[in-house]
Order: C-alpha cells, then structure tokens, then sequence
C-alpha cells in the first residue's frame, strides 16, 4: 500500500465536497486509482473512514454497539436514548464477549460491560 487508508479517506472526503463534480465519475476515477495503486484490497477499509469523517465534519458520532448475541427490539429503543438523529450506529456481534455490551464512540471512547472484560478482570490481579 502506498498511502495509508486514512490518507485516501481524507482525500475522498475533500473530493466529495465539491459538488461541482459529478459523483459517478468520481467514483470510478476513485475506484481505478485504488486498482492502479494496488490498493484495492482496502477500498470498504477507506469508505468506512471516510464514512467517519464525514460523520464528524458534521458534527455527529460513530457508535459501535458491540454484543456476543443480536440486541431485541427492546435493547435497541433503550439505547437510542442515547444516540442522537444523524449519528451513525453499527452493530458487531462478538460471540467471544460472553455476555453484556461495549459501546465504541468515534473509534475513540469505550463503555465496556462484557463479561469478557470481568473475566479478565479477575485473572490480572
């Protein structure tokens, strides 16, 4: 890889933001140049941190809701309690959390309630 995935994220995202160029043609120019580079591979990698920049210019969140089973309709309404409209809201299913929840806010902060984290917990000390 010759640039780094966040490199070519911020690069789309300026791209896009001129809305004089036609979006289909920017998006097989982006798609060849990624095929030129070698780059290819990374292109869901790149979308999905442009995706995050895009997101926060606009003054919005990324949430990550990360469970080991799928979260019921109930789960859902209490947490949307707490995520704004606009943000951006992914669900993962980890099976090897054991129980619980982590909540990933922006790739940065972290709420994490899973029993692997009490597990572990209790082996460090």
């Amino acid at each position: 890889m010759k640039y780094k995935v966040k490199d070519y994220a911020k690069s789309l995202v300026e791209i896009l933001s001129n809305n004089k160029l036609n979006d289909k043609k920017l998006t097989i120019s982006f798609i060849k140049l990624l095929e030129r580079q070698g780059d290819f591979a990374k292109a869901k990698e790149i979308l999905e941190q442009a995706e995050f920049l895009i997101t926060k210019q606009q003054g919005k969140k990324s949430v990550v809701l990360e469970t080991a089973r799928k979260l019921t309709e109930s789960q859902k309404k209490n947490l949307a309690k707490f995520i704004e409209k606009g943000d951006i809201v992914k669900e993962k299913i980890n099976p090897e959390l054991i129980a619980g929840i982590k909540i990933i806010v922006d790739g940065e902060r972290q709420f994490d309630q899973t029993m692997l984290k009490k597990i572990n917990s209790l082996f460090k000390k």
